[in-house]
């Protein structure tokens, strides 16, 4: 294992290639096989929680299959509970964009209890304020590149967030840590995958609430 940075400049700056094709190959030739690296690492720590119990996790690298004609911004892999797909489910994706490495905790617009997870979410804010790190991350829009810092937001800002969430049926809410490019390159692989143990560790409580509200949803359907 190289003591050099498993992401290199030369790896972000393919996230700039002109052209769908181009930036495709790009892709799938340097970064995914990145993806796969780290994946092989995190793959039996996920599987260490109780939460993997009920069903393994499972690696999901984003294929932009729909893209015809726009190259993809960023892209990234998935962790989830299902064997068939992750945008169903709360998940972790490992990405990059062309200025840094992201780890988020996701729920996404295609996730359908985001109303139980709003409504949760809103009656815990003073516990999550204080129980998320300052350098946190939390997102609206995995596919775009607008984060805010955990510091920089109050109990009205997160209210705000979370009263979304429940209210707007494409809302989504992603949180976890921004890896920028210059940290990135200087973080080995170990490096790497030591500090991302550390994130899923925090935010695991998080994904296990979102995997509450998921489960909450089915029993009330079936006894409908």
């Amino acid at each position: 294992m190289t003591q050099e940075g498993l992401f290199t400049r030369d790896d972000f700056a393919s996230m700039q290639t002109p052209g769908l094709e181009n930036r495709m190959y790009a892709i799938r030739s340097q970064i995914q096989p990145k993806f796969q690296a780290i994946a092989d690492h995190l793959l039996p720590f996920f599987n260490t929680y109780d939460a993997a119990q009920d069903s393994p996790f499972f690696l999901h690298i984003a294929r932009h299959a729909r893209r015809t004609v726009h190259p993809p911004d960023s892209t990234w892999m998935a962790v989830a509970q299902s064997k068939r797909g992750y945008k169903k489910y709360p998940h972790f994706q490992f990405g990059i964009w062309p200025d840094h490495l992201f780890f988020w905790l996701a729920v996404i617009e295609e996730y359908p209890d985001k109303v139980k997870l709003g409504q949760t979410l809103l009656e815990h804010v003073p516990q999550i304020q204080q129980s998320i790190p300052p350098y946190f991350a939390w997102s609206a829009d995995h596919m775009k590149n607008i984060f805010t810092r955990h510091q920089n937001l109050n109990k009205d800002d997160l209210n705000k967030l979370f009263f979304r969430l429940e209210k707007v049926k494409k809302a989504e809410l992603l949180c976890g840590v921004i890896i920028s490019k210059e940290e990135a390159t200087a973080k080995n692989e170990n490096d790497l995958v030591s500090h991302l143990k550390e994130q899923i560790k925090i935010l695991m409580p998080l994904y296990e609430t979102a995997c509450a509200c998921e489960k909450t949803m089915v029993s009330e359907k079936k006894s409908r």
